[in-house]
């Protein structure tokens, strides 16, 4: 009886690491939060990206062949949906930034890219986001993209 008690024990203390666990080198779960340049961003278990701007932007948004949308004031963008391209967002407050701000994206980012156009790049759930060519920004997600440089484009 003892025996049995003991190697059922053991064999328990060995599978709850796997049961309760995980798989080992698994994605953390929960939103990464980074900051690139005056973006606050976050990058959600589901692929939504969404960046806080630190001001106000204009936002050109792509519909398609030569059809764009200017968009004033914009202090949010998202990719948050596969219908629909890069867009403002319209949450209160700042979503994307951790209290204190977020980390810088080198502090998660892999380099990517090579001479000048080299950045660091942070990938989770699907989705991308890069520091690339003169200190610009890009996000790929949902089958969408957004870049910001001087104002943001989004398709």
């Amino acid at each position: 009886m003892k025996r049995w008690i003991v190697r059922t024990l053991a064999m328990a203390g060995a599978a709850a690491p796997l049961a309760f666990g995980g798989v080992a080198g698994a994605e953390p779960s929960g939103p990464v939060y980074f900051s690139a340049g005056s973006l606050n961003c976050s990058i959600a278990d589901d692929g939504s990206v969404g960046c806080d701007l630190a001001s106000p932007t204009w936002m050109s948004i792509q519909l398609g062949g030569n059809v764009s949308v200017p968009v004033p004031f914009v202090r949010e963008v998202v990719i948050d949906v596969p219908w629909a391209p890069a867009h403002p967002g319209f949450d209160a407050g700042t979503p994307h930034t951790l209290p204190g701000g977020n980390p810088d994206i080198s502090t998660y980012g892999q380099s990517a890219g090579s001479g000048p156009t080299a950045g660091p790049a942070v990938s989770h759930a699907g989705a991308t986001c890069a520091v690339g060519f003169h200190g610009s920004f890009s996000c790929d997600a949902k089958g969408h993209h957004f870049f910001y440089y001087e104002q943001i484009t989004g398709s």
